[in-house]
């Protein structure tokens, strides 16, 4: 198996926790494996890792390339003092702006899945996801987990947080299996059953809860969340069909 890379915020220009300018300020090449914010080779960290696990492979997929263009981002740096900027400007900033480990990992979240978990630290991330709905049980990694696109490693006490961008895909190329997806939505609507029915799909509340088990979405109830969630996955070209 190719090595796995994982993206994360790890520190400022000057090896301190705030203070620094705006913007990665280490950042030399692309893809980046030198910046404030950047890719590195997997390791196990001295605290060990939580993995946190995307139910939706399409969620989990999308995180992954959220990670990866924030560490490819020059505009990206680090500092805690800031770290809310990320949030406001998200991965594709083109204002220099700063974010830390865990509000980096709060908007890959929110870009992957257009859900916000809402405020977290490395000490409370597992707790603060996990009421999202959109994870699987926790588990620890050991020597030997395999580990997946998109996944969300913690430190088991309070340290750092990462994104695995390549590791195991979590699903198979488009083209391997047909008609795995629904037709991709390009309308204006912001509804799921519009959305569903111009596209010439059964949208009714039982074949929604059905696609949505299928994307990651246990226990579906017709929530604005729920359908805000499944729609994005529409548009994107992305839901799974049942």
């Amino acid at each position: 198996m190719a090595k796995i890379i994982i993206g994360s915020a790890r520190i400022d220009e000057r090896g301190k926790l705030s203070g620094g300018t705006s913007g990665d300020n280490k950042q030399k090449l692309i893809p980046d494996y030198s910046g404030e914010v950047s890719l590195q080779n997997f390791y196990l960290h001295k605290k060990g890792w939580y993995i946190l696990r995307f139910k939706g492979a399409a969620f989990a997929e999308e995180c992954a390339r959220a990670m990866e263009r924030a560490c490819n981002n020059p505009n990206i740096g680090y500092d805690q003092t800031q770290r809310g900027g990320i949030l406001k400007y998200g991965t594709r900033a083109t204002t220099k702006t700063e974010c830390d480990c865990s509000a980096l990992v709060r908007q890959c979240v929110k870009e992957a899945a257009a859900v916000d978990p809402g405020n977290f630290t490395t000490s409370t991330e597992v707790a603060v996801l996990k009421n999202t709905g959109l994870f699987l049980p926790t588990i620890k990694y050991r020597n030997g987990t395999p580990l997946y696109n998109g996944d969300i490693l913690v430190t088991c006490s309070r340290g750092h947080t990462v994104v695995v961008v390549s590791a195991l895909p979590r699903i198979q190329k488009e083209s391997t299996k047909e008609n795995l997806y629904f037709p991709k939505y390009s309308g204006r609507s912001d509804s799921i059953v519009d959305a569903l029915v111009s596209l010439k799909v059964n949208a009714s509340r039982d074949t929604r809860k059905k696609i949505a088990a299928v994307n990651g979405i246990d226990g579906y109830s017709g929530t604005a969340k729920e359908n805000t969630m499944l729609l994005v996955l529409l548009k994107q070209g992305k839901l799974i069909k049942p």
